[in-house]
């Protein structure tokens, strides 16, 4: 069994929560796999590539890589080429903005945040 029916529901709650940003994403597809589980595939559609899979473990571990892209996203619209330790006051204020419905939704997984912040991820 990949995942339990639990962390499978899990997953998908979180999944759910992201869908919009996951649609949208030039970045990345999340797909289903019968033989691993849950796949975050990196793409590029500008050149058209496909990069590294790695298998989504947990909810955590999606909502993370969530969270992450949403910051990458931010520091991309910015015009910074740099990580998140190094974002100036009005970045961080954006990604926090930016974080906010997410973690409306998934007060459980709030913790991510400050452990994105802190240079823990």
């Amino acid at each position: 069994m990949l995942y339990t029916e639990k962390e499978k529901h899990e997953i998908e709650r979180v999944k759910e929560v992201f869908a919009e940003h996951l649609r949208q994403s030039p970045d990345f597809e999340l797909l289903w796999s019968d033989k691993v589980g849950y796949v975050w595939l990196t793409i590029g559609v500008n050149p058209v590539y496909v990069d590294t899979g790695i298998r989504i473990e947990s909810a955590a571990d999606l909502c993370c890589k969530c969270l992450d892209d949403v910051t990458m996203d931010v520091l991309y619209m910015t015009g910074n080429d740099h990580a998140l330790e190094a974002a100036d006051p009005l970045e961080l204020a954006e990604i926090k903005r930016r974080w906010e419905p997410y973690i409306n939704q998934l007060p459980d997984y709030a913790y991510l945040c400050k452990d994105l912040l802190n240079g823990k991820m």
